[in-house]
């Protein structure tokens, strides 16, 4: 590993960065796999991180680039991109990684003044002329727009979003009829069927063509079930605009009665309901592609896409920092990368006033959560509770994260609250049931955990997880066993591959004194949760009957490596000891319950 120092220090500052990305490999290949290949993956990117630490050359600083992408850390990624490139300011690779790391991270001006030297190199860089093009419209030079936007590659991403906004700016132009057909021409791929229908209905409402844009917006309502939120408020408004307000409520109330909580448009009703009208949804061109580029990251945001999705968020931001519904999808794009306290950040920025201003503050709990601050979670959803004190969200996180806390009492008063404030319970809420039920039975109230474990079930009798967990937990006390293994065994056949559900059914043999059938089915679960100590004690348990003692002993001392619950370790110990006690299968004499049941579901 020595090695990698002088490597970097062959280069001085004024070294071509197309060199050193020549030696890049070479040297990646040495940070993973020096001399006897014992260095691991995390060691290798920490000897990069070192080796850009102690050596301030560009390969440094572009290993370190590289090792922060990788690591999904855009930021650092961004700083350290931007180093080496100037280092070497001509190369091509450097400027585009640079440039759209930039974008990702929200600072516009470079990634414009980047997207300027791009283009100077390569005349038809998509990414770069959707940058200029931006800004362009922006200060409202639709002429400059309309040129980058030719020029561009059409390719990919562009092959929708190049239309979009080249019609936005047709329509900017006053050239209804053009912009029409250019959005015609995603027809060719079936996907952008659902964005060419609203954004023509968008520009047919911006235009003042009535006629088109009702038909446009009914049409996107049917077949755009990703953005049907965004499409029912601005159809709503529309409706209501036009002169038909009661078709504008009775649109909102049969969305609001699948959807109760939504504020969009809960909050676009009260407002119908208190004789205003929905201002139309853009009040110019670029709010036109704000609302393009937002359309293209929201159904994008994904694990995958998560970085394109965030670009498209802040290229929308520029264009329209008011947009609350970008700043949205960027706090929740942060999160699926774990930038949790960035994405607390986005959410503040919210303002009280927005529709949105609950939720931010739901996912900022959650947020919170996630980075270990419970009191302080538990403490804001609470004096949320309080201020709405018929709404039912800031309780249901709330008892979520004290259930998974294991902090049971608290978690059922909460669950409990909302569901006074429910009143009539529905099959939709059986979740909320089975959520309860777990923290009633965990904290031994299995009496009322039973009664709503069978409501929930009431509702959705196929459910696998309610049917694995009242199973499991009749056979744990030894009751009801017929009907308890069929439950489990429908549970299996409806999710095969839960490790938890194949478990229980495991478990079911085990009791039942079927060992070998045991052991085939623990088998099974151990392959499909291998890191689950319960589960491997199980398995231990189950080979010790089976006459497997040696291999008994070895799941007993795998359940405890894989960090057994320490109330679980000294029976653990015991077994490893002393072995089992004589079998008491059900049926002949009720078995003492056994602890650690596994969380499935939970």
């Amino acid at each position: 590993m020595a090695r990698t120092i002088p490597i970097c220090n062959r280069f001085s500052n004024t070294t071509s960065i197309g060199a050193i990305l020549s030696a890049a490999a070479l040297a990646l290949s040495l940070l993973s796999g020096c001399a006897n290949s014992a260095m691991e993956t995390g060691e290798a990117e920490k000897a990069a991180m070192a080796s850009a630490t102690l050596d301030p050359s560009p390969l440094g600083h572009f290993l370190s680039a590289r090792v922060a992408r990788d690591k999904k850390d855009s930021r650092r990624a961004a700083a350290f991109y931007d180093i080496a490139l100037a280092a070497d300011p001509d190369n091509q690779s450097l400027l585009h990684q640079t440039m759209v790391l930039m974008l990702m991270e929200g600072h516009m001006p470079r990634a414009i003044e980047l997207a300027g030297r791009r283009i100077s190199h390569q005349k038809d860089a998509a990414f770069a002329r959707l940058i200029l093009s931006t800004k362009a419209i922006q200060i409202g030079d639709l002429a400059t727009a309309q040129m980058h936007l030719r020029a561009s590659n059409r390719d990919s991403y562009m092959s929708l979003l190049q239309p979009m906004i080249m019609a936005w700016v047709e329509a900017g132009n006053n050239e209804y009829e053009t912009a029409m057909e250019t959005l015609e021409g995603l027809k060719k791929r079936k996907a952008f069927a659902p964005f060419r229908t609203y954004h023509t209905a968008l520009i047919s409402d911006f235009a003042g063509h009535d006629a088109a844009a009702a038909a446009a917006y009914s049409s996107a309502l049917k077949n755009d079930a990703r953005r049907v939120t965004r499409v029912t408020l601005n159809y709503g408004g529309f409706l209501g605009r036009s002169g038909h307000r009661d078709k504008a409520m009775a649109l909102y109330d049969r969305f609001l009665k699948r959807l109760p909580g939504n504020p969009v448009i809960g909050r676009a009703r009260t407002k119908l309901a208190n004789g205003e009208n929905l201002l139309p949804p853009m009040a110019s061109i670029a709010d036109g592609v704000a609302e393009a580029l937002l359309s293209t990251g929201f159904a994008i945001a994904n694990a995958r896409n998560g970085n394109q999705a965030r670009i498209y968020a802040n290229l929308a931001l520029y264009l329209r920092p008011d947009l609350d519904a970008a700043l949205m999808l960027r706090a929740e794009v942060l999160e699926n990368v774990n930038r949790f306290d960035d994405a607390i950040a986005v959410y503040k920025l919210i303002p009280k006033d927005s529709p949105f201003h609950w939720n931010a503050r739901i996912r900022t709990a959650a947020d919170m959560n996630s980075l270990n601050r419970i009191d302080e979670t538990v403490t804001l959803l609470q004096s949320m509770a309080k201020e709405r004190p018929k709404d039912t969200s800031a309780l249901i996180t709330s008892a979520r994260i004290l259930r998974f806390e294991e902090r049971f009492d608290e978690a059922i008063a909460a669950y409990s609250e909302a569901f006074k404030r429910i009143g009539t319970i529905k099959a939709r809420h059986w979740s909320l049931l089975y959520e309860r039920g777990i923290a009633l039975e965990r904290s031994k109230q299995w009496a009322r955990a039973e009664a709503d474990f069978l409501k929930a079930l009431s509702f959705r009798p196929e459910e696998a997880s309610v049917l694995n967990y009242l199973g499991y937990s009749w056979i744990d006390q030894g009751i009801n066993l017929v009907r308890a293994r069929e439950m489990i065994e429908k549970a299996v056949s409806k999710r095969p591959n839960d490790g938890y559900v194949v478990d229980s059914l495991g478990w079911v043999f085990y009791r039942l004194g079927r060992y070998d059938e045991a052991v085939k089915h623990l088998e099974r679960a151990v392959e499909l949760r291998p890191q689950d100590p319960i589960i491997n004690d199980h398995l231990g348990d189950a080979y010790w009957r089976a006459g497997r003692k040696l291999e008994a002993g070895f799941q007993w001392n795998h359940a405890i490596d894989l960090g057994a619950e320490k109330k679980n370790i000294p029976a653990i110990l015991e077994k490893q000891a002393n072995g089992l006690g004589p079998a008491q299968p059900l049926g002949q004499k009720k078995a003492p319950s056994k602890a650690g049941k596994s969380k499935a579901g939970d």
